[in-house]
Order: C-alpha cells, then sequence, then structure tokens
C-alpha cells in the first residue's frame, strides 16, 4: 500500500506543476496578445474575484481529509463523499447570491463572461476533496498528471482562438472553463475507482457533521483569507490605480507563481506527511526538520533560475508595455524565498493540533500586505504592489517560526540575504552575484538529506 511520502510526493506535483506552468505561462502569453492590456486586466480580476469568492464553499474539509486519511486509508471513500455531499449543501445557496453579487458589482461586463469565470470557480473547488484523497492515499502523480491536462487543454483552446483573430474575453474564460471541467470528470471517475473502504474509523473528528466543521472551522476561515495573500495587490491596483497595471503586476506575478509551484508541491505533500505522525513529536520534529533542509536545497535554484529566466523570457514574449516586469519580479523573488523558507514551520501549524494558529498566521500575512499596499501602491503604483507583497510574506516566516515557538536563527539571516539579493538585482547591480553564498547552506543541507538515506524515514 502506497503512504505518504515527502521528497516521492513533492517531486511528482513539482514536476507537473512545471510542466503545467509553462503550459500557464504560453496560455497568458496569448492572452497578452490577443486581449486589450485593459480587457486582460479585466479578466484576471474577475477570475481572481470569483476564486477568491467560491474558496469559501471549501469550508477547510479537503485540508482535513488530507490531513487525517493518512492514518485511516480504508476510510477514504467514506471521508470523500461525506466531505462532496457537506460542500454541495454550502455551494448550492451561495452559488446564487454571489451570482447576484457580481452581476451587481460588474454591471457592464457581459453576464456570459461572468458565468464562464465562475464556472471555473466551481470547478476547481469541487475537485478539491478527490485531489487530497489521492495525496493522502500516496498517489500524488494521478493528481498531477490531470492537473496537467487540464493546463494544456486549455492552453490549446486559447490558441485555437488566437488563430481564429477572437478578442473577446468572454471565449477565451469558457475555453479555460472546458479544461477545467474534463479535469473534474477525470479526477472524480479516478479517485472513486482508487477510494478505498475496509471498515477503518477516522479520528473522532468525524463523528458528526458538527464536529467536523469545528474542526475544520479554522482552516475555513484561513482558506477565505488565503487567495488575498496573491491576489490583494491586484484588487488594490484596481481600485487604486488601473487595469493596466494589474495586467502589468499580473505578468511580473505569473514567473512568481511558477516559482511557488516548488514551495506549493512541498506544502501539499508536507501536510499529509506531517498528518499521519502528529501524535508522535519525535517523528513530527524529524520530519520537519527534513523538509527545512528541503527548503534550504531549493533556495539557490529558485533565486538563480527565477532571475534568468525571467529576465531573459518577459522581453522575448510579451510586448514593449510589460518590461518593467522583471523589476517586479525580482522584488517578488525575495517574497518566493521567504515563502520557500517558511514552509516547514506553516504547515506544522497546518498539522499540528492547534490550526487555529495558522488562521492567525493568514490573518496576519493578508493584513500586513494589505496596509502596505494602501500605503504603497498610491505613491508607487506597480513597484509599491511588490514591496508590498514582500512584507505580507516576510510576515509568514517570523510569525510561523514565532507561533510555532521556534528561534532557529539560520532561516532569519538567509532571509535577510535573500531580499538584499533581489533588491540588488531589480536595481541591476552586479553585487547581485553575492548569491552564489546561498549555495553554502544548500550543501551542507544535501549532505544531511544524504545521511539520512538508509533510515526508516528515507525522505
Amino acid at each position: 500500500m502506497r503512504r505518504p511520502k515527502l521528497a516521492r510526493d513533492t517531486v511528482w506535483l513539482a514536476s507537473s506543476d512545471g510542466l503545467a506552468i509553462i503550459f500557464g505561462l504560453i496560455g497568458q502569453i496569448i492572452l497578452a496578445k490577443a486581449l486589450l492590456q485593459s480587457d486582460y486586466g479585466l479578466l484576471i480580476i474577475i477570475l481572481d474575484a470569483f476564486a477568491t469568492m467560491y474558496i469559501l464553499i471549501d469550508a477547510g474539509l479537503p485540508t482535513i481529509l488530507a490531513r487525517d486519511v493518512p492514518r485511516a486509508p480504508g476510510a477514504s471513500k467514506r471521508a470523500v463523499r461525506r466531505v462532496l455531499k457537506l460542500q454541495a449543501m454550502i455551494a448550492i445557496p451561495f452559488v446564487v447570491i454571489s451570482a447576484i453579487a457580481s452581476s451587481m458589482i460588474w454591471s457592464d461586463v457581459p453576464p456570459a463572461l461572468l458565468m464562464a469565470c465562475g464556472v471555473v470557480a466551481i470547478g476547481h473547488i469541487m475537485s478539491y476533496p478527490h485531489r487530497s484523497m489521492l495525496r493522502a492515499l500516496g498517489e500524488a502523480r494521478i493528481e498531477s498528471m490531470l492537473k496537467l491536462i487540464e493546463r494544456v487543454i486549455t492552453t490549446f483552446l486559447y490558441w485555437v482562438f488566437l488563430t481564429k483573430g477572437y478578442e473577446s474575453p468572454t471565449i477565451y474564460a469558457f475555453g479555460f472553463s472546458i479544461g477545467v471541467f474534463i479535469s473534474l470528470i477525470g479526477i472524480l471517475l479516478i479517485g472513486e475507482r482508487l477510494a478505498r473502504e475496509d471498515g477503518s474509523e477516522l479520528p473522532s473528528e468525524w463523528n458528526s457533521n458538527k464536529t467536523l466543521f469545528i474542526s475544520a472551522l479554522p482552516f475555513a476561515i484561513t482558506l477565505g483569507i488565503l487567495p488575498y495573500v496573491t491576489k490583494l495587490e491586484k484588487f488594490l491596483l484596481a481600485g487604486l490605480s488601473s487595469y493596466d497595471d494589474v495586467s502589468l503586476y499580473h505578468v511580473a506575478q505569473l514567473a512568481w507563481i511558477a516559482g511557488l509551484m516548488l514551495p506549493q508541491a512541498m506544502r501539499a505533500a508536507l501536510l499529509p506527511y506531517l498528518g499521519e505522525v502528529r501524535d508522535d513529536p519525535k517523528l513530527f520534529s524529524k520530519r520537519m526538520l527534513i523538509a527545512h533542509h528541503w527548503t534550504l536545497v531549493l533556495l539557490p535554484i529558485g533565486l538563480i533560475a527565477g532571475h534568468v529566466i525571467v529576465s531573459l523570457s518577459i522581453p522575448l514574449f510579451f510586448d514593449s508595455e510589460y518590461a518593467q516586469a522583471v523589476e517586479i519580479f525580482d522584488i517578488l523573488l525575495a517574497g518566493w524565498a521567504l515563502t520557500l523558507l517558511s514552509i516547514p514551520w506553516y504547515v506544522a501549524l497546518q498539522a499540528g493540533h492547534n490550526p487555529w494558529r495558522f488562521t492567525i498566521l493568514i490573518g496576519l500575512v493578508v493584513f500586513a500586505a494589505g496596509v502596505s499596499g494602501w500605503l504603497l501602491i498610491p505613491e508607487y503604483g506597480v513597484m509599491g504592489a511588490a514591496w508590498a507583497s514582500l512584507i505580507g510574506c516576510s510576515f509568514m516566516l517570523s510569525f510561523s517560526k514565532l507561533l510555532c515557538e521556534d528561534d532557529e536563527k539560520m532561516t532569519d539571516g538567509l532571509a535577510l540575504f535573500c531580499v538584499a539579493i533581489c533588491y540588488l538585482l531589480s536595481i541591476g547591480s552586479s553585487l547581485a552575484l553575492i548569491g552564489l553564498l546561498t549555495l553554502i547552506p544548500a550543501k551542507n543541507s544535501i549532505d544531511f538529506l544524504r545521511s539520512q538515506n538508509g533510515n526508516s524515514e528515507e525522505e
């Protein structure tokens, strides 16, 4: 029987995400060429708004599923169907209310565009229970492949629309929705086939819907806030600046989000990996330490490759009005580094016995980024948005460690070092080459991880 494993599942998720992001970037290049800059910005804002609204339907239940099913894999079929049933009860009234609200907010936007963006959001939400179950069963590879299929189909449809000369954001939004639902059908069919039912008992939180919702409540609140970690600056730019600035920031953020595939893949693999041993403090700490060393290994790769690839690709693939996106990205790159370094601690908050601490953490991150953006964007525009994002990421690292009651110092030093490096990159200074020094702790971490080979905890 397969079990969640950090290195294996991270590799699967990161590899598929890498390919999916390549296709996603191609798709965004197509959108930038096909649509006016203002229409592109409008499409991004509506998609982000629906994703932010509909994430509340999640209710934190797939996170509970990913955390608890590794300890009772034989109850996975019962768990995933129960989560789907509860989410459907939430979704029906919520979709109606959000549809009315969105038509009032964007009264001048074609209803078909709003509907297509809503379909994309609800399709993703409906897939989360089975995705979480597959990760909990050690089948992250299947989730990875289906995610890639979605992106390939969507990008192909974008290309077809471009060659046909379509210039309406509505048609591209419908193309996105088709890719999402083909992937959804696949994950439902395969997930149901692999789900298990042998009478295994889930933790006591699953005894009733009331206790399950109470257990999931901190994750639900967190998920309601979490989208703003990556989307808040764009909402602020739309309100305080223009849709043109939204599209410029989005292009820079595309590369940043592409880089986040590694932290996100590690986070997704780490939650069931830590959740499996949440009642064994010694083993829990050991697995956190392994995850910490993985972040140090990945740090120089992301810093070096991120800057080189983005500085070459944005001028090559995007029009001149997006040239400033390179400078914006270099500031966001520092936020990427801080997010990566924070992974062991903030996932530990999710998997631990007091998930409310994770809720507090995300609230602090969004608050810091929101206040910073409100102050900086009117004066500095898109660069102010980038610095606001970085400030939010710094709060994520500092407070995740604080809430875990961890005083590890090397991570703090590396974080400041990474911010300095990325600032030097953003102004074009050759002093940024000092970033190569991050290879030293990476080498030490590689040696540590190699020393773990042969142990029962092989990652």
